[in-house]
């Protein structure tokens, strides 16, 4: 209530009160769901598949999970694997369904580094971070991202990062037009 409130009574008037509330509310859900959403649903990131598999005799379902595609069918980690293989030819094997891989095929960072937007944004900006350690604070995100970086690349893990928000965006609504279009084999100019 006092969300609406404070601003009737400084303003002196429910219909300027009302529209500073609606005004404030639609501008910080906007900023919040731009800012979710990159960090999911964009180019190049994949997603989890999984499927059910029926044993006919004994009637019993059984989950099955395959590896995280992208909507064109491809598995980053295989293309990020080949090249560390070609950096170092004695790199542990990590399966493409492995909890923490799967972490970072999902997930998307924008603006790495940078303790402005990591502090804006409330973390989002360091997704894949936020997946791997949610119980730590926000704020280490940016201290933290360089060692996630280079064991992901040492492993072969995929790490996607887009400089900015808004190199982000435009990808984002370049995944979805895809998607909208149902050309997702293929990419927009």
């Amino acid at each position: 209530t006092y969300t609406i409130g404070l601003p009737v009574y400084f303003h002196s008037s429910l219909l300027k009160g009302c529209a500073l509330f609606l005004v404030g509310h639609f501008s910080c859900g906007e900023m919040l769901a731009t800012m979710f959403i990159v960090n999911h649903v964009i180019e190049g990131v994949a997603f989890g598949t999984k499927n059910h598999a029926r044993d006919r005799k004994k009637e019993v379902v059984e989950k099955i999970v395959y590896r995280p595609k992208t909507v064109e069918g491809m598995t980053p980690m295989i293309e990020t694997r080949s090249a560390a293989l070609d950096k170092s030819k004695s790199i542990e094997e990590v399966p493409l369904n492995d909890w923490a891989a799967v972490q970072c095929q999902t997930s998307v960072n924008w603006s790495s580094g940078s303790w402005f937007w990591n502090h804006f944004s409330g973390g989002l900006s360091h997704q894949i971070e936020h997946h791997l350690f949610p119980s730590i604070c926000h704020t280490n995100y940016v201290h933290i991202h360089e060692v996630v970086k280079s064991t992901c690349e040492e492993f072969g893990v995929p790490y996607q990062n887009e400089p900015t928000l808004f190199v982000a965006y435009k990808k984002m609504l370049s995944h979805l037009r895809n998607l909208g279009s149902g050309n997702e084999g293929k990419k927009h100019a």
